[in-house]
């Protein structure tokens, strides 16, 4: 394969990992949700998933067969402006699926899972073909710590959030 055969496969230049958008609806009892809050996700990946093998032993060995797909978590990095216009809901989000007092929590699953949308753009902002992520019926599982230190005057503060989710669909 020559240069010209390799560029020409790339398409239109390639699918590069900083063009994407991530959406979701919160849930209905978290309240006043800034809509342009995906400007504020400044990471995520496309979701990974695996089949575990099933195994079975037969005189001594084992035959491996296909089993189960797994979906791995799936974790967006926020950065934290100062209205903490994500954190907030998120908190709230969480403190419905389990309460910080009392231990008590929204029951009906529908009432705090949420599509999230992954899209992998192309530079001009279209989605790329395939590139078109939704994962189904979505929670938080974690939301890391904000660090605060006297050192860090040139950054600005980020969390990440960890969801759990049934499955995925790519369009």
């Amino acid at each position: 394969m020559n240069i010209e055969e390799f560029k020409a496969r790339l398409g239109a230049g390639g699918a590069r990992p900083n063009q994407f958008r991530v959406t979701l609806a919160f849930p209905g009892y978290v309240g006043n949700v800034d809509n342009s809050y995906s400007l504020l996700v400044t990471g995520a990946a496309l979701p990974a998933s695996n089949v575990n093998p099933a195994i079975i032993q037969y005189r001594g060995r084992e035959i491996k067969l296909a089993g189960e797909r797994i979906f791995d978590p799936f974790t967006i990095t926020i950065v934290n402006d100062s209205d903490f216009s994500l954190r907030t809901p998120f908190e709230e989000w969480m403190n419905g699926l389990n309460d910080r007092e009392d231990n008590t929590g929204v029951l009906t699953p529908s009432d705090y899972q949420a599509d999230i949308m992954v899209e992998h753009l192309d530079r001009n902002d279209e989605v790329l073909a395939g590139g078109k992520y939704t994962l189904r019926n979505a929670f938080p599982i974690n939301m890391s710590e904000i660090a605060l230190q006297y050192a860090q005057n040139d950054i600005f503060e980020e969390f990440t959030v960890t969801f759990q989710y049934t499955h995925y669909d790519v369009a």
